[in-house]
């Protein structure tokens, strides 16, 4: 009886592993068909750019194509669920993809599902923390940041070492320093400090992460007084990482912006000068505009 039952589990244990494989496959079919959706669906607004900004025919072509083909790849999110209700990393992937249709509430949805499988999945946690960031910036309406700063607590707890989660804590205390203060009992600048620490760990843990260097860099702007030399050092250190020219335009206009506000006028127009031109027109457009008025002689009245 007992070397029966042993068989009986041993097959019970193949049954459940070939299961989960079988699953484990679809669900890979599914992700790539998605990302293949996303990749297209970017292309053709790209290409059409000029053709739907000023017809509106064009447009609601365009979007409904778009619609249409995120629709089949939805169908076989849900198919799949359907198939595998419990399949966690399926509904924290359904939950992403749901996000690109802004339907904000059904992503959320989806990763308090994949939560209830398994509240200690680090993933599900910190699309939650962050998605809730996102739309306080998107809304401006900040209920939900408590409940992000104790997902994002508790996701650095499970999985420490993560770059992506240090990134995502120090993000979203610089957007919400006042809130942040309020949560954990700090000073504004104290929720700064922990903010930067958290960028610092993050690119310890991936040093050439060109967003990771980028972002810490940015957050010195909002900084009171304005680090001047540490913001100018922190952006030629990111400029080392671009493997872009949009990048590195990006880092040019950053360098210019953080001479504007240091009051440097004579720098700006330096910094601008390395831009290729071709990105960010308008705004290094109004940054050279303002930064002449800023140099051009003061008018005395006689």
């Amino acid at each position: 009886m007992r070397h029966s039952l042993a068989l009986f589990m041993s097959c019970c244990s193949f049954i459940t592993q070939n299961f989960a494989a079988t699953a484990d496959l679809e669900l890979k079919r599914v992700l790539k068909e998605d990302n293949v959706t996303i990749t297209e669906i970017t292309g053709w607004i790209n290409v059409n750019l000029d053709r739907i900004r000023f017809n509106e025919t064009e447009q609601q072509a365009l979007a409904l194509r778009i619609q249409d083909r995120l629709n089949d790849v939805r169908k076989q999110y849900v198919d799949f669920l359907k198939k595998y209700p419990k399949h966690v990393n399926a509904r924290i992937a359904y939950g992403s993809f749901l996000t690109h249709i802004d339907n904000r509430q059904g992503a959320v949805d989806q990763w308090m599902l994949a939560l209830a499988e398994e509240p200690e999945n680090a993933a599900a946690l910190n699309n939650v923390a962050t998605h809730l960031g996102t739309i306080a910036l998107q809304t401006n309406i900040s209920d939900g940041m408590k409940e992000a700063f104790k997902a994002m607590d508790k996701v650095l707890r499970i999985s420490p070492k993560e770059p992506l989660y240090r990134h995502n804590q120090a993000t979203l205390l610089c957007s919400f320093t006042k809130i942040a203060a309020t949560h954990y009992g700090k000073s504004r600048q104290e929720i700064i400090q922990k903010a930067m620490l958290e960028y610092d760990m993050a690119i310890k843990l991936d040093p050439n992460n060109f967003e990771f260097a980028a972002d810490r860099a940015e957050a010195f702007l909002d900084q009171r007084p304005f680090p001047y030399k540490k913001a100018i050092s922190a952006w030629f250190k990111t400029l080392k990482l671009t493997t872009k020219q949009d990048e590195r335009d990006w880092v040019h206009l950053q360098i210019a912006i953080a001479h504007y506000k240091a009051q440097k006028w004579g720098n700006v127009a330096s910094a601008l000068d390395k831009m290729s031109g071709n990105s960010h027109k308008l705004l290094s457009e109004k940054l050279r505009k303002d930064t002449s008025i800023k140099l051009s002689p003061k008018k005395i009245n006689p």
